[in-house]
């Protein structure tokens, strides 16, 4: 229970922690990145649109964050080129980067579409010189470096971080996990031993009342015992089986026949069935075999084969079906049943969710509402799940797949 426990401590404390960290290196690298690209934007309006010579004039452009300094604007890398109004090259400025030739130069000015814009980790910018254009070109690709170290070395703490709180989360896991582990541990010894406490006398009030029928005749009274008894037993058998199923220790398993085993269970709700007017049609696929703990499993489908007896109205049908599909296995079992209002079916599997509130104690159909839930349990203890679906008016289907 406790390592159980600790595993899911541990898993969704560091899924907490990873998506934090992804949140704030995506945010930090975000903002580092527009921060330099608004800062490079304006280091080109500064070069492109400044009247004087560029180093004969201090000048302090506005910017979204902060203004770069001209330390800064002497220090880009560009280069210009100048074009008449039907494309040809007047000239071809390269005095401020040595990285670019004049053909490179000439092919990017030919490719530019807009008024500003990038080509190959080149942003540009066209000024206007009557009918003349100037296309100033500035490398980018010291941008894009010192974004890289940011994001590397932000990555780099976040991994250290990470791995520092696996480390604490892991240390101390079992100290908060432990007084949770201890009052579930209390909570099922409690359902176990009151179970086996109850059991002794309930079997012997039954036998008692059955005695009493036989020797007085039978009464109301004797008979509102007996089937609250037999509800009260098989409460008791679904809560054990769920406080068991709950473990930590898994249940011994061996290859079981369950073609054979659910064809003897089916034989035995025939004849109470019968007299109900139930049709019950069966297709159980011969010689399926599954590793699973025999009596376990077999209570999986009592539960729903008497949930399909107990809820099949009057001259109805059940139909019943296991087949094996490869490596897989697959049981089906479905039943006519009253109308029901629109519901969620997953509400079915919760315990103690009775869907028919109308329901009263007065009948043998009436449960408990944990049996299914007692059932969907048994088959993810054997790597199986159970689903449940309406697939048409009138009529309710559980599907269990190993």
């Amino acid at each position: 229970m406790i390592k159980t426990l600790r595993k899911k401590f541990i898993f969704f404390a560091m899924s907490a922690v990873t998506i934090l960290l992804a949140v704030l290196i995506g945010a930090i690298n975000g903002l580092s990145w527009i921060f330099l690209d608004s800062q490079s934007a304006s280091v080109l309006h500064t070069i492109a649109n400044e009247d004087k010579p560029l180093f004969q004039k201090e000048f302090h452009p506005p910017g979204p964050f902060a203004p770069p300094d001209m330390d800064t604007i002497k220090s880009a890398r560009f280069f210009t080129v100048r074009m008449d109004q039907q494309g040809n090259v007047l000239d071809v400025n390269l005095d401020q980067i040595s990285s670019v030739d004049a053909e490179k130069a000439v092919r990017y000015a030919g490719q530019i579409t807009g008024t500003f814009g990038k080509i190959d980790g080149y942003k540009y910018e066209v000024k206007q010189l009557g009918p003349d254009r100037l296309i100033f070109f500035m490398d980018t690709s010291g941008q894009l470096a010192i974004f890289i170290v940011v994001l590397s070395i932000s990555s780099v703490i976040a991994l250290i971080c990470w791995l520092a709180v696996l480390l604490f989360v892991i240390l101390f896991s079992g100290r908060v996990v432990r007084p949770i582990a201890a009052g579930m541990e209390k909570q099922k010894r409690f359902i176990t031993n009151a179970g086996h406490e109850l059991k002794t006398p309930l079997a012997i009030i039954l036998s008692n009342n059955d005695a009493s029928t036989l020797i007085h005749g039978e009464t109301k009274y004797s008979k509102n015992i007996r089937l609250q008894t037999l509800r009260l037993n098989a409460l008791m058998t679904n809560l054990l089986t769920l406080a068991r199923l709950d473990e930590d220790g898994k249940l011994p398993t061996e290859a079981v026949d369950i073609s054979e085993a659910v064809c003897g269970m089916l034989s035995s709700y025939e004849t109470s069935l019968s007299e109900k007017q139930i049709t019950l049609s069966a297709s159980v696929q011969p010689r399926v075999f599954m590793q699973v703990h025999r009596d376990t499993f077999m209570q999986m489908i009592s539960i729903l084969l008497d949930n399909a007896a107990k809820y099949t109205p009057e001259g109805g049908t059940i139909l019943f079906s296991l087949t094996a599909e490869g490596s897989h296995v697959r049981i089906v079992e479905e039943n006519t049943c009253a109308d029901l209002p629109p519901l969620d079916t997953e509400r079915l599997f919760e315990r103690f969710y009775r869907g028919d509130t109308a329901r009263t104690q007065s009948s043998a159909s009436s449960g408990f509402g944990i049996g299914l839930s007692a059932a969907r349990a048994i088959a993810e203890t054997f790597g199986g799940k159970l689903t449940a679906e309406y697939p048409e008016a009138g009529k309710i289907r559980f599907t269990a797949r190993f």
